[in-house]
């Protein structure tokens, strides 16, 4: 298993910035996501506990499950299936409030599920999930700075 681990501050208020980056819809105006597709919406919002969506790139086809929902602090999630397939391990998005606006970190444990090699897929594999995570908090912060 490897772990992507990115942690970036936002300028721009926690609830907002909890708000976009828990609905994957936004991720539609991230540079290579093709598509963002609301399977089943969570039990008591949207994007909540229990929503599964589809988010489609390029490089790989998700489906994830919203498992932890706890506004404006956490959203953790697992995936359901992917292509490339991989072994997910844990993922989360964690929000706290700094004086320079929000702090987010975002953390996956994964690896592609080869039968070949699967430490060196796995290993090549890692840049760009972490440039994934990047540009979608790169996105979200210019559009919140420019709200």
């Amino acid at each position: 298993m490897r772990t992507v681990d990115v942690e970036r501050t936002i300028r721009a208020p926690l609830p907002d910035v909890f708000d976009w980056l828990t609905d994957a819809t936004n991720y539609q105006r991230v540079p290579m996501v093709r598509r963002v597709t609301l399977v089943r919406p969570g039990d008591t919002a949207g994007h909540g506990a229990g929503a599964v969506r589809l988010i489609v790139t390029p490089l790989i086809r998700l489906t994830e499950e919203i498992v932890e929902y706890k506004p404006q602090q956490l959203m953790r999630y697992r995936l359901l299936k992917s292509v490339p397939p991989l072994r997910h391990q844990d993922g989360f998005i964690a929000f706290k409030e700094v004086s320079a606006g929000t702090r987010v970190r975002w953390f996956s444990t994964f690896e592609i599920a080869s039968p070949v090699m699967p430490g060196l897929c796995t290993a090549v594999f890692l840049p760009a999930i972490r440039a994934g995570f990047l540009m979608v908090l790169r996105t979200a912060e210019r559009e919140l700075r420019g709200a």
